[in-house]
């Protein structure tokens, strides 16, 4: 699965690099460096373990207390290659971008990229904190009408025992 990932990630890192030569401006590639983004930063570190794989693991943790990670070395020699051939070819896609709109643009896009999604995480979190604290005060409002209920069924049962018995 890692390997495809990988790939895919790579065949979208190529093709961005193609749509460059031919773009005049970098809003014709927006959407494909978007894509791009995507796809190798949903890259997972771990391979997914088949059926027999799981069983060696299990007797393998018996004795010793090793990560879930493949230890096939076909399979290790390929992420590997695969993971340097991705980063080469976004070195690739940097330095085009970088010579057709002028030197710092791939960093200021990768810059205001980190800035915007460190801006969304603190407007989720404010958002979380702000309905935590509207769910608080809610929950004392239901509170303080219960208290005031409570009060005002205490002070006229207290009446109505005075009227009964005076």
């Amino acid at each position: 699965m890692v390997l495809a990932e990988i790939s895919l990630a790579i065949g979208a890192v190529k093709t961005l690099s193609e749509a460059i030569d031919g773009a005049k401006s970098l809003n014709q590639i927006a959407s494909q460096l978007d894509k791009c983004f995507s796809l190798t930063n949903d890259i997972p570190l771990e391979k997914p373990k088949g059926k027999t794989e799981k069983h060696i693991q299990q007797k393998l943790d018996q004795y010793d207390n090793t990560s879930e990670e493949s230890t096939d070395l076909g399979a290790i020699t390929q992420e590997i290659l695969d993971k340097k051939a991705l980063r080469n070819e976004l070195f690739r896609i940097k330095t085009k971008i970088d010579i057709k709109w002028g030197p710092g643009t791939w960093d200021t896009i990768i810059k205001t990229k980190v800035e915007r999604l460190e801006k969304q995480k603190r407007i989720r979190y404010e958002k979380q904190r702000q309905l935590q604290e509207e769910k608080k005060a809610r929950k004392l409002f239901y509170i303080e009408i219960g208290k005031g209920l409570l009060l005002v069924i205490a002070v006229s049962g207290f009446l109505y025992w005075l009227l009964q018995y005076y």
